[in-house]
């Protein structure tokens, strides 16, 4: 990990995330001036299950994902991911003084910092912001439980295909994952074991509903997964 000073002027970000485009130009001249640009590595931990909530990040470039860490327990618990234009740790602002989730580095990431108290110093003097944030907390938190919840009602297939479609659609945007996404990590994000997920993936494959190829995933028949999805 590495830390580089702000070279960009957050006026001058042509990515800001929605709430943030609601704060004055002098408000955001003191977001820029406060702000730390921090550069994390494919694997590296962005923000710790359990530690003191010290700040609001942005995410700038990259994609991470977002996790429930057990005690006791080797297996996590993938609760949703996070793209350039997102904040991480919205919902430990009305939480506690601790980390809710841990958040690691899905590929190579650059975040913004934006220290805690500023942000909600931000909150308590911009109404307009507040209901932007309250919007990004509500948008999260239901695709979230949408999610899941319809993965507990499913049998494998269905869930593996119902994660297939909502990464597509919801986080990286496209029907070519050019992110490297283990199974390991849809075992995590279905509470599926590894070894289902191995084996569905490769009917899925041999039915030439998807393509894998160096760990990156192609949709070849959208409306066959939608239909697994639906009935799974």
């Amino acid at each position: 990990m590495s830390k580089a000073d702000s070279q960009l002027h957050c006026l001058d970000c042509a990515n800001k995330a929605e709430c943030f485009k609601h704060l004055t130009k002098q408000e955001l001249e003191e977001v820029s001036s406060s702000k730390v640009k921090i550069h994390y590595n494919k694997g590296e931990i962005i923000r710790k299950q359990g530690t003191f909530v010290a700040s609001i990040l942005f995410v700038k470039k990259g994609f991470a994902k977002v996790y429930k860490e057990f005690e006791h327990a080797e297996n996590v618990s993938i609760v949703d991911f996070r793209k350039p234009g997102q904040l991480i740790g919205l919902p430990d602002l009305f939480n506690a003084n601790l980390v809710q989730y841990t958040v690691s580095a899905l590929t190579d990431c650059e975040v913004c910092s934006i220290d805690i108290r500023l942000f909600e110093k931000l909150l308590n003097s911009n109404g307009n912001f507040a209901v932007g944030v309250i919007k990004s907390i509500n948008s999260q938190t239901s695709n979230t439980i949408d999610f899941h919840i319809q993965n507990n009602y499913k049998q494998l297939h269905g869930r593996i295909a119902h994660a297939i479609l909502n990464l597509s659609k919801l986080v990286f945007e496209s029907d070519k994952f050019e992110v490297p996404f283990t199974r390991r990590d849809f075992a995590e994000f279905t509470n599926m074991s590894s070894m289902s997920v191995v084996r569905i993936l490769k009917v899925f494959k041999s039915d030439q509903l998807i393509e894998l190829k160096e760990g990156l995933i192609t949709i070849l028949d959208k409306e066959k997964l939608e239909q697994i999805s639906r009935v799974g």
